[in-house]
């Protein structure tokens, strides 16, 4: 997704994401080079702001930053009717950077209150090619054996490691993934929907984010929690959607209604699949299906593609539906060298691919490369790394 900001537009840039995934550094990097203010609403000082109080705030902030035309207001979603406020700012021209954690609180307040006034940048933490640009790798060539085994081994250390930019610059990863996890759960989730059953939704958030990549089921969550029915399961999940910690994907389907029924869950970083106690070595395919997800998540949104996952007959990994039709079917499987394994991920990707009169299939493993015909179908066998630098369209 685009990461460009527009600081010298007369529309409001809005940055919004899971938290510590850099939307306030990126913020900051755009601005550098105007003058500008900047308040973090944060901050628990300035816990119960309303919109009347921000007149306060703007004086105090022309007292320290001076006369300003730019002004950056981070996690602006913790005040109350914050878009009046912003709304008046806009009229007297001021350049407008807010960030926030939420998307549906933000995403409400945007589309009823500012439409056509703003746009809206959603930041995750880094992809691999961001990974190995951090770390100062070259993205662009890798033809070498030595290329590719060092590239392979850097990927196995994005796997354990994700993307959180604070790990990679040295946090320690179990103790900031637990504590920021922690932080979502309290400050984004508990304070802001005032959830009485506290211990239940705990367990709830622990036990979603420990299954990722699996069929989510309101009905089995409500039973296992004792959360009295399904609605306050699906309330429960939608929390956790709109602090950023989680993503659901839909089943495809013609008919809408199964699709939202059917879902499964995948994680906004696979560093939080450690916070359920999982081991990574037992569970290195579904966190190799969990980093497609996201980079797929990435390349739909700049393609306005739509993503899904298909079961019938066999089951689907990824289809994604461009254009009133299904445009790619993808499996993800750590390895195929397995003959059974192979004849299984052959078969589900035909058998859908025929149903729905797809041609582009593809099977995404650890470090496998080949092409196969099935069926009058070609299927492409890709290494993960590989398929992850390639350009935004495949």
């Amino acid at each position: 997704m685009e990461k460009q900001l527009s600081i010298d537009s007369r529309l409001v840039q809005v940055i919004t994401g899971v938290r510590r995934s850099g939307k306030s550094t990126l913020a900051h990097h755009a601005l550098r080079g105007v003058h500008y203010a900047y308040i973090n609403f944060d901050d628990e000082r300035l816990a119960g702001l309303v919109a009347k109080d921000l007149d306060l705030v703007l004086e105090s902030l022309y007292t320290v930053y001076g006369d300003f035309s730019y002004l950056l207001l981070d996690e602006i979603q913790n005040v109350d009717h914050w878009h009046l406020f912003v709304n008046r700012l806009l009229r007297t021209g001021m350049h407008l950077v807010l960030t926030g954690s939420n998307s549906k609180l933000l995403s409400s307040e945007l589309a009823t209150h500012l439409t056509g006034r703003y746009r809206q940048i959603e930041l995750l933490p880094f992809s691999f090619r961001e990974f190995l640009e951090f770390k100062g790798k070259n993205t662009s060539s890798f033809t070498t054996a030595k290329e590719k085994g060092l590239i392979g081994n850097l990927f196995g250390e994005y796997m354990q490691s994700g993307g959180f930019p604070d790990v990679l610059l040295g946090e320690q990863q179990s103790f900031y993934i637990k504590n920021l996890f922690e932080a979502i759960v309290t400050r984004d989730i508990f304070y802001r929907h005032k959830i009485r059953q506290i211990r239940a939704f705990r367990e709830t958030a622990s036990f979603v984010t420990s299954n990722f990549t699996s069929p989510l089921s309101f009905n089995r969550l409500s039973h296992l929690f004792s959360l009295g029915s399904e609605n306050t399961a699906k309330n429960y999940i939608s929390y956790l959607e709109e602090a950023f910690l989680i993503f659901t994907l839909q089943k495809f389907s013609f008919k809408n209604q199964e699709g939202v029924r059917n879902r499964k869950v995948y994680l906004v970083d696979t560093s939080f699949s450690t916070v359920g106690g999982l081991i990574f070595s037992e569970n290195a395919g579904r966190i190799l299906e969990n980093i497609v997800f996201l980079e797929l998540y990435r390349r739909c949104g700049l393609s306005y593609s739509e993503l899904f996952f298909y079961k019938n007959n066999y089951e689907v990994d990824f289809l994604v539906f461009s254009n009133r039709k299904v445009v790619e079917l993808i499996q993800v499987c750590t390895s195929v060298r397995d003959e059974r394994v192979f004849r299984r991920e052959v078969r589900a990707l035909v058998s859908a691919a025929m149903r729905l009169d797809v041609r582009r299939l593809t099977i995404i493993t650890l470090d496998q490369k080949t092409e196969v015909v099935k069926e009058d179908r070609s299927i492409r066998v890709l290494p993960v790394w590989e398929w992850l630098l390639r350009a935004n369209t495949g």
